[in-house]
């Protein structure tokens, strides 16, 4: 699928749009293409309020970036045997505690994303437990960070 596929898929689907025209970052950010793609048929879509505090500004709050980054996917390999056994419930609570339990399982499955943010912060967990070897998830995904 190609990044205008994409964009043209999220216009449909309600993504927020931007259409401050002399916005500094317009061309990097997504609410802004996607915007571009809304369709003529479409009477009503989520919109960015122009009037917001640092919008059109180069420290826009509301940017989201049009580069992909890497999210990793799934956790169910993330404990390993040569880990003390605390490690593990440790783990499992911070991030139970700190996302919710639903998070927690759809993490580990692999059916919601782990954004680069929230993957430091596990790894921070983990050396929190007094595990200060790698994490490695079970795979990596390159995707928008919508």
């Amino acid at each position: 699928m190609t990044e205008q596929e994409i964009f043209k898929e999220k216009a449909n689907d309600g993504y927020t749009v931007c259409f401050v025209k002399d916005c500094p970052l317009k061309e990097q950010c997504l609410h802004f293409l996607v915007g571009q793609l809304v369709p003529a048929t479409k009477s009503t879509y989520r919109c960015v309020n122009p009037h917001y505090q640092d919008v059109a500004t180069e420290s826009c709050s509301l940017f989201r970036d049009r580069k992909k980054v890497k999210f990793a996917k799934g956790m169910k390999h993330i404990f390993n045997a040569d880990m003390p056994r605390k490690v593990e419930p440790f783990v499992r609570l911070k991030i139970m505690s700190k996302h919710c339990r639903t998070y927690y399982y759809e993490y580990r499955r692999g059916e919601r994303l782990i954004p680069p943010a929230v993957q430091e912060e596990i790894r921070g967990f983990f050396r929190e437990a007094g595990w200060n070897e790698e994490v490695h998830f079970d795979s990596y995904v390159d995707e928008y960070e919508w």
